[in-house]
């Protein structure tokens, strides 16, 4: 049964007691912090937290021999949109205007099962997804990643969120479009329609939101150069986050946008590729502001894609400008130090697809960044990233760091990350790679969330 379990890669879920021991001995460990792993240790595991490295345990405590492989905090994936990941390449983004609700709530459920086995833990949404499929993996109906979630993303008409049809968009107010109606997105103009989309979001549970500054590769209706929502429209959403205790993001490709989100007390700008000033970088790090770049959008093989490579589509054009940023991106960034998180931004692609878009951003992240910053922008910098939504934090114990009183989720994998990516899925080429054909990642062994394992092939 052991043999057949792992050949099949078996997927197993154990259901523990709040005060059920486990015990993983037999490991080195990668903290989330160090420059080096541990000598052979153990880590004892209580309910849903860490007790403790190097301890005793009970003697009903369940053991696990890790067979001195790495022991790791799992990964974060900083930018996901769950609801707009499976799409057809040939229609993009818009195309889930014309989907019903059963079509995308089906895709969002594949979408998700495709974290945990390749060792994600947690996910931060960054455009749609309201507080059901949490509830569902929170109570246990379904098994998947920790959730932070924004809500529907605030646009202004004709911005970055604005998806409707022509015939949606005829007149003013004509009709909402079929992503607003699902609470995908929702487009806001002026202080007081910013202030309602904001509470509205707050209101149904959204533990962060966000806000489109500018232009963006996805959409049609907006130049990627162009400024969107007024200081005064962006400092609305500022101050109803501030007021819940959390924080307000904001999707920025360019200097100008990125610079207008500093200043406006944004606490998270999502991509700026487009960055090529060195005051944007320098403006970023002496705000402390944290980053989440779309590195995928640098990687040359980007322009084979079938929707952004081809010149027939608007995307394209938009594309290929951040494309071409790219060296010059990350020279100033390693120059001024950005807060940094890792987030894929996987939008419109299949399953297979999908899963070689995220390996392949790790390779990035590692040729540009180095093992080790990148193994932190996955784990205990983008734990910070998600203790920013402070009182509305779901998860408030620390997430991306193995220590005592961290949430227990963790991963177990063949080999030293430090050394070598691949341990945790990087390959060298964004399409021309064979893609697993499976979400698993077949060398990370074990994973486990919240002390419990959902994985596990030793």
């Amino acid at each position: 049964m052991r043999k057949l379990c792992a050949l099949l890669l078996c997927f197993i879920l154990s259901e523990v007691q709040a005060d059920e021991a486990t015990l993983i001995d037999n490991v080195r460990v990668w903290d989330g912090l160090s420059e080096m792993l541990s000598e052979s240790t153990n880590v004892l595991v209580i309910g849903d937290q860490i007790k403790g490295i190097g301890v005793d345990a009970p003697k009903s405590a369940v053991r696990i021999d890790g067979g001195g492989r790495t022991l790791m905090p799992g990964l974060i994936d900083a930018h996901v949109h769950i609801n707009l990941q499976f799409l057809d390449s040939s229609v993009g983004v818009p195309g889930a205007n014309q989907m019903t609700w059963e079509e995308i709530g089906a895709r969002a459920r594949d979408a998700i099962a495709e974290f945990l086995p390749s060792g994600f833990t947690t996910v931060r949404d960054l455009c749609g997804t309201g507080p059901g499929l949490r509830n569902l993996i929170d109570s246990g109906f379904i098994s998947g990643p920790r959730m932070y979630i924004s809500g529907a993303c605030i646009s202004q008409t004709s911005g970055h969120a604005d998806f409707r049809m022509d015939s949606e968009a005829v007149t003013p107010n004509f009709g909402d479009s079929t992503l607003e109606r699902l609470g995908i997105t929702i487009l806001a103009d002026g202080v007081d329609e910013v202030l309602k989309a904001t509470r509205n979001n707050l209101a149904r549970g959204a533990d962060f939101t966000k806000m489109m500054g500018g232009g963006g590769v996805s959409s049609d209706r907006d130049p990627i150069e162009s400024v969107q929502g007024t200081l005064e429209e962006i400092g609305a959403m500022v101050l109803a986050t501030g007021h819940y205790g959390t924080y307000g993001a904001m999707h920025a490709y360019h200097d100008r946008s990125v610079q207008r989100a500093v200043n406006a007390g944004i606490r998270s700008i999502e991509h700026g590729n487009l960055m090529v000033e060195p005051e944007s970088f320098k403006m970023v790090a002496d705000a402390d502001v944290w980053l989440v770049p779309a590195l995928g959008g640098f990687a040359k093989e980007l322009m084979d894609h079938p929707y952004y490579g081809n010149p027939a589509n608007p995307a394209h054009f938009k594309a290929k400008r951040v494309n071409d940023n790219g060296t010059n991106w990350v020279k100033l960034a390693n120059l001024y130090q950005i807060n940094m998180g890792f987030g894929t931004d996987i939008v419109v692609v299949g399953k297979r697809s999908s899963r070689n878009l995220r390996d392949y951003q790790i390779t990035q992240w590692g040729e540009s960044f180095g093992n080790l910053r990148t193994l932190k922008a996955m784990t205990s910098d983008n734990g910070k990233l998600m203790a920013l939504t402070g009182t509305k934090n779901p998860y408030p114990n620390k997430l991306g760091v193995i220590e005592p009183g961290a949430y227990a989720d963790l991963i177990l994998v063949d080999g030293n990350p430090l050394e070598d990516l691949a341990v945790i899925g990087a390959v060298p080429s964004m399409f021309k790679t064979i893609p697993r054909d499976t979400p698993s990642v077949p060398s990370i062994r074990l994973v486990m969330k919240n002390g419990v394992v959902y994985k596990n092939t030793l």
